[in-house]
């Protein structure tokens, strides 16, 4: 493979969107530590390891099962997949062992976890169901995103499996607690997933994919990204007014809220049909989503230092 090529392989991987995971995970973990649990940075890391390998492994087998329908798609900052295989189709083999060796790598990641830190088997449910999900997120004969799914399986992947996965690597188990936690997790999901489907109606339905933007148009879409916004702020506001999660404080997490908030009522209220309009405001949803669940992260990092 030469210099080209790999640059090409690597640009596959789409390497930026790990944060989507990372940033879950590691709230998911920060809260457990903060309601009493205790674990290490290495056991933290190797916990994050096989949710990486997993996620690497989607970006790979994502963009391979794509690779036909991309063909229709303009890839942009938020979507569109990497762009890379419609032009280079000789790396699709790479893609594939790609995909196959990161799974792998993941379980066998998740194993050693689970020997070394005498974890109940279930922690290995993760990485198989996260792996699962996201090889037949677009593999036949499944293929969720085709199927009327691909909305459902962004909100299981980043607001149940990712932050649990977390939450279960510093605690050994899943409670109530984090059950509550993941409800506001799993609507700003549905904003990610929806907000990177406008700016590729055209193309997704040019190449059968049936999501959800694809079915209702891009107007229904700033309706329900306003909606999920809405109803995961007043959750995390209720939170934060019964001292749910006591005593971690929730009204900063509720404060922090106001951001994707804020920037899908703009969104809505300049809805508008065309990609180029619809882009900037799906663009801020996606800018909002991230600044949420980084200073959630931030926040938890602070309390957890000052407890």
């Amino acid at each position: 493979m030469d210099t080209r090529a790999l640059r090409e392989f690597i640009r596959l991987g789409r390497f930026p969107f790990l944060l989507s995971g990372f940033l879950p995970f590691t709230a998911g973990a920060l809260l457990a530590l903060l309601l009493g649990a205790r674990f290490t940075p290495v056991q933290f890391l190797l916990g994050y390891a096989a949710m990486a390998a997993a996620h690497l492994s989607v970006n790979y087998s994502n963009d391979y099962f794509d690779a036909d329908a991309d063909r229709f798609v303009e890839t942009t900052a938020i979507s569109g997949g990497s762009g890379v295989l419609p032009a280079n189709p000789g790396l699709k083999p790479a893609a594939l062992f790609a995909a196959v060796a990161l799974m792998t790598v993941s379980l066998l990641i998740g194993y050693a976890f689970l020997t070394i830190y005498a974890y109940p088997a279930v922690f290995l449910v993760f990485g198989i169901a996260g792996n699962l999900l996201g090889w037949f997120y677009t593999a036949p004969p499944i293929a969720l995103a085709y199927h009327k799914l691909g909305e459902v399986t962004n909100m299981i992947t980043f607001g149940l499996l990712m932050p649990g996965a977390g939450y279960f690597v510093a605690t050994g188990t899943l409670d109530l607690a984090f059950f509550a936690f993941a409800l506001p997790l799993c609507l700003y999901g549905l904003v990610f997933i929806v907000s990177v489907e406008i700016p590729d109606m055209e193309g997704d339905f040019a190449g059968g994919k049936r999501t959800l933007v694809v079915r209702k148009g891009r107007i229904y879409g700033f309706y329900l990204i306003t909606l999920a916004a809405t109803l995961a702020t007043a959750t995390l506001l209720l939170f934060a007014l019964t001292g749910a999660f006591a005593p971690v404080d929730f009204r900063p997490v509720a404060l922090i809220s106001v951001i994707p908030l804020g920037l899908a009522l703009w969104g809505f209220s300049n809805r508008c049909a065309g990609r180029a309009c619809a882009l900037r405001y799906a663009t801020a949803n996606i800018m909002g989503y991230f600044a949420f669940q980084g200073l959630v992260v931030l926040y938890f990092v602070l309390a957890a230092t000052q407890a």
